[in-house]
């Protein structure tokens, strides 16, 4: 697991004191980097924005890293559940153009918007603090099961039958071609053309 992985995310607190506390710590830095995404930050000043003592921060937070670490995870987070929604809610008779539709511009609006150097800080903290970061690719995997669904009530023909072992690599595969290039600051991320690419990345594993 990450290093520096706060507690909050790797061991839920049993206190609803202590969730709604986090949230609020991570919610403060959320609000203060859209409105000030030079905002320098420590500490003293994040602890003065949430309005709680630094201790406090210290107590679910070993370090300013963890913060971002796992604001970015919220985030991550947050978009997936989403995107369950939105799986969830396709009838059997969607295609698999239109899904791809609707789920990479989906992906695509979580990437393109806000401030990029509000996401460059969060992207940097968290693999700054990772020990092994190839894990938050692991984090689409909750969603394997509900895209398994989709494809089993589907009648339109247009999937193909996958294996237990292909979903998480088709989601992680996916994954990567959406938010490398937003990650790694390529000069094509975010155009049509990646948009594109993309598309066709996830229309290529699942179409017959």
């Amino acid at each position: 697991m990450p290093n520096n992985y706060d507690s909050y995310f790797s061991k839920p607190t049993k206190q609803r004191r202590g969730e709604e506390r986090v949230e609020k710590i991570l919610d403060s830095i959320e609000m203060a980097l859209k409105e000030n995404p030079g905002w320098n930050l420590n500490t003293r000043t994040i602890a003065k924005n949430a309005k709680i003592s630094s201790g406090a921060i210290y107590h679910h937070f070993p370090s300013v890293g963890s913060l971002f670490a796992s604001l970015f995870i919220r985030k991550v987070k947050k978009t997936h559940a989403v995107t369950i929604d939105l799986v969830n809610s396709l009838g059997p008779e969607v295609t698999l153009n239109e899904v791809s539709d609707i789920l990479v511009d989906h992906a695509f609006e979580v990437w393109s918007t806000g401030s990029l150097q509000v996401k460059k800080i969060m992207i940097e903290y968290f693999y700054r603090n990772a020990k092994e970061p190839e894990l938050l690719y692991s984090f689409a995997d909750p969603l394997v099961p509900h895209l398994k669904a989709f494809a089993a009530r589907n009648t339109t023909n247009t999937l193909r039958e996958m294996t237990e072992e292909e979903w998480p690599l088709i989601l992680r595969t996916t994954q990567t071609a959406i938010s490398s290039p937003f990650i790694e600051r390529q000069a094509i991320a975010g155009t049509d053309q990646h948009r594109r690419f993309a598309k066709d990345c996830f229309r290529r594993l699942l179409s017959k």
